[in-house]
């Protein structure tokens, strides 16, 4: 299920974590990255061991997995991981796209240009792993640059929202990103949002965010046609 020291919720206070909180934050990162898929069982017997903690701790998080709508507990069946429901997919992304339009206008009007430059750096470094094939260190990267606007901004409140709302749309995009040509397609819609970005075009920069987050809500929609029964309606 991928190493416990994975970089999602972690942080510098990561020795006091507790033994709950370790089998959460693994079990969640298997869950977005899609290494655990729709429906896979969640064996506490195995994560118990692994761990080496209780049973009660491995129950605490998946309760706490199920309360983030991860994973579905079924009384006398066991737990599962949740399949990704289409209606929330939507929903996620309107909320996504609403704020990031906003975010990367004022990026356009407010960034120093050190910031720009950072940003740029990130775009670099895209095409490095672009032409490398590399599909998890762009994907990576393609995360780090959405984090990277409202981070440079200091919204820290806006960040707070967008946190879970991510969440549940990661696992969405890691189901995409192997669809082919998809990974040519979103650099050159990064590329976009980044010229806007650099020419200081508030209104270019949240018009392309706009066209770049609604291609992925398209392209699962095709998604869902190809694959039927991956999602809940």
């Amino acid at each position: 299920m991928g190493n416990e020291a994975s970089s999602v919720g972690l942080s510098g206070d990561g020795a006091r974590q507790s033994k709950a909180d370790r089998v959460y934050l693994s079990v969640k990162q298997a869950i977005v990255s899609g290494e655990l898929p729709p429906n896979a069982l969640i064996d506490k017997i195995e994560l118990s061991a692994r761990f080496q903690v209780s049973r009660l701790s491995v129950t605490a998080a998946v309760n706490r997995l199920a309360f983030e709508k991860l994973v579905v507990v079924e009384p006398q069946r066991g737990s599962y991981v949740a399949k990704i429901r289409l209606s929330d997919a939507r929903q996620w992304m309107l909320v996504r796209r609403a704020l990031e339009m906003e975010v990367v206008a004022t990026c356009a009007r407010e960034l120093p240009d050190a910031a720009i430059e950072r940003l740029g750096r990130n775009i670099a470094y895209q095409r490095t792993a672009l032409d490398a094939g590399d599909m998890q260190g762009f994907h990576e990267l393609d995360t780090v640059l959405h984090l990277q606007l409202v981070d440079a901004l200091g919204w820290g409140r806006v960040a707070e929202i967008l946190d879970p709302v991510r969440t549940h749309l990661e696992r969405v995009r890691r189901t995409l990103l192997p669809e082919p040509g998809r990974m040519v397609r979103t650099f050159g819609e990064h590329q976009e949002i980044y010229r806007a970005l650099a020419s200081r075009e508030p209104e270019a920069a949240r018009e392309a965010m706009g066209r770049h987050l609604d291609q992925v809500l398209r392209e699962l929609e095709i998604f869902v046609t190809r694959h039927p029964g991956f999602f809940e309606a």
